[in-house]
């Protein structure tokens, strides 16, 4: 990962590793901190694999918007 321009997924990881409890995504009342935040990814990139045999690109719908009211945070 050094050296090198990291993915998000890479960067994501990365801070949270460094920082697992620091807040990632807030909306609305709710907040998410960045291991929450990698938990549900690797979640849902778990059960790609098993959405469609053939390995094509796959894109999910979350049921989320973001909007001017969420606030990501790296």
């Amino acid at each position: 990962m050094s050296g090198s321009m990291l993915t998000p997924t890479e960067a994501l990881l990365q801070v949270a590793k460094e920082h697992p409890f620091r807040p990632a995504v807030r909306s609305a009342g709710t907040q998410w901190s960045y291991a929450a935040l990698w938990s549900r990814v690797r979640r849902i990139a778990d059960q790609i694999p098993g959405l469609d045999g053939t390995r094509n690109p796959i894109g999910l719908y979350m049921g989320y918007a973001l909007s001017s009211r969420c606030r990501i945070s790296f």
